[in-house]
């Protein structure tokens, strides 16, 4: 006898006990086997199956935040619904422009308009304020998985997500042409995922590096956070390695825009308005019978005595200071920018007492429970859910967005025949403005999510303070930098929030003693 395989066929290849069978004429053969095409669509089916399995299981392990980001989520459609399409500050404007013109903003360096630029083809402000809003609802899923993955329970988890969330501050942040969220945004995430892991991956180094450098090029108070970074990985004994691919990674976005900005300006750097801003710092303190100036830079003294002196930000925007009025309305153009800054290294090194009280001041203007309603200090109007919003035609203060064809051009290429104009909508507009006045992160609630951070790292000093550590430093650099080079605003706190309930969570979360790779 032949032999039979294992299948039950003969050695030869024919089925056993049909060697000899023959098809009858006319008869219709059997249906081959499945074909490649079928199995790998059945191999699909079963993929996208596990992928639903997986969906599922993972919205059951964690419904309680799901239902608090479904919450976060819907609260950010009735702002989207109440005030359609986006909101506008002044900065708004030449953010606008500088993304149409491609051209590098001497004032603010552009990584903002960058990201309007790559959105300009769709021509859709709803489609910025919808990235944006989603910008803040990952940062919230962001800091919830970390302190996960780090073993708080679901309730732990949630509640240094819920400021980002919920603040109404936040959101409204989100609804306006500002580079504040997407800053905001590349910080945390780029933490959130370097306290992901205790050795982060080279690749996940350099991502974070990446997110570092852009957001240096976004808002000026980053350019120091990479330094930071680097330092903070040092003392958590991450391989130099991978810090050194870090600062690479991070120093690429930079130099690529001071090469960007060396070709429109012949100097490699972000901006030429440090100086000024500066000066705008020293002005309300600087006594000039107390300094050694040279005549030059004598008439950027201002006489009145310090107490009667305005806001720090005055002397950057009014045109009513005597720098305003030494360049001619043009206070951030080089020559003014480097007389500014002089003056204010004068006033710093003749009177560092002042100095140091006056950014102690507004540092602790940080933690106060009410709020000034001043747009200066970034909480007036401009900074509100309010009943009416007056459009850029019918502004005075911003008579220049209309007047020169280069700004009102781009504004009407991004936002159409109606210019983008936000428009009120009851009654979605009338529950926000009732939602503002008590959900929000008062100033001694932000103290005590910093000092809770402190702690945790000052109970882990042996090990430099965890993993709090580096979080926690870059929040406190972003409370204290404002008040040390501009002044104070609490649209600038807004960036220190996410990453402070980051570092807050991880002071309260266990150290494990093996590393996650």
């Amino acid at each position: 006898m032949a032999d039979v395989t294992a299948e039950g066929g003969r050695a030869d290849g024919a089925a056993a006990g049909t060697a000899s069978q023959e098809i009858p004429a006319g008869t219709t053969p059997a249906s081959p086997p499945a074909t490649q095409e079928t199995a790998d669509q059945e191999t699909a089916e079963q993929a996208t199956g596990r992928a639903r399995r997986g969906i599922g299981a993972l919205l059951s392990a964690h419904w309680p935040f799901v239902a608090t980001l479904a919450l976060a989520a819907a609260l950010r459609g009735v702002v989207m619904l109440g005030y359609p399409p986006i909101l506008f500050y002044s900065d708004s404007y030449n953010y606008i422009a500088d993304a149409v013109a491609k051209t590098p903003d001497v004032v603010r360096s552009d990584g903002y308009p960058l990201f309007l630029f790559v959105l300009l083809p769709f021509r859709s402000l709803t489609l910025v304020a919808t990235l944006q809003a989603l910008m803040g609802l990952a940062m919230g899923a962001a800091i919830y998985a970390v302190l996960r993955r780090r073993g708080l329970p679901w309730w732990g988890a949630t509640l240094p997500a819920l400021p980002v969330l919920f603040d109404v501050y936040e959101m409204q942040i989100e609804h306006m042409v500002m580079s504040d969220v997407l800053f905001i945004f590349l910080v945390t995430v780029a933490l959130a995922a370097l306290c992901w892991f205790d050795r982060p991956p080279l690749v996940l180094c350099a991502i974070a590096g990446l997110m570092i450098g852009y957001a240096a090029i976004v808002r000026t108070v980053g350019e120091p956070l990479l330094a930071v970074l680097v330092v903070g990985l040092l003392l958590r004994r991450v391989n130099w390695k991978r810090v050194a691919l870090l600062l690479v990674a991070g120093v690429l976005p930079i130099a690529g825009y001071m090469v960007w900005y060396h070709g429109f300006y012949g100097q490699y750097a972000l901006d030429s308005s440090s100086g000024t801003f500066l000066y705008s710092r020293v002005s309300t303190f600087a006594e000039c019978s107390r300094m050694t100036l040279p005549a030059s830079l004598k008439v950027l003294c201002d006489p009145r005595p310090p107490a009667q002196r305005p806001n720090s930000q005055e002397y950057a925007w009014s045109t009513r200071t005597p720098l305003y009025e030494v360049s001619h309305g043009n206070q951030f153009s080089p020559a003014a920018n480097s007389m500014a800054g002089k003056f204010a290294r004068a006033a710093i090194e003749s009177q560092p007492l002042a100095y140091a009280e006056a950014v102690w001041k507004d540092t602790a203007h940080t933690f106060t429970w009410n709020r000034t309603h001043s747009d200066v200090t970034g909480s007036g109007p401009s900074f509100q859910f309010e009943p009416v919003v007056t459009p850029v035609t019918a502004s005075k203060p911003l008579w220049w967005v209309l007047y020169y064809p280069q700004d009102k051009s781009a504004l009407r290429r991004y936002g159409g025949p109606s210019l983008g104009q936000p428009t009120v909508t009851k009654p979605f507009s009338g529950f926000i403005q009732g939602y503002q006045k008590i959900f929000y992160l008062r100033g001694p609630m932000l103290g005590g999510i910093l000092l809770l951070g402190a702690a945790g790292i000052i109970a882990r000093w042996r090990r430099w303070g965890g993993l709090a550590l580096l979080p926690w430093s870059l929040a406190v650099v972003l409370v204290i930098l404002p008040p040390m080079t501009a002044g104070f605003s609490y649209r600038y706190v807004l960036a220190v929030v996410p990453i402070a309930c980051l570092a807050a969570g991880l002071a309260l979360s266990r150290e494990p003693r093996t590393s996650r790779q």
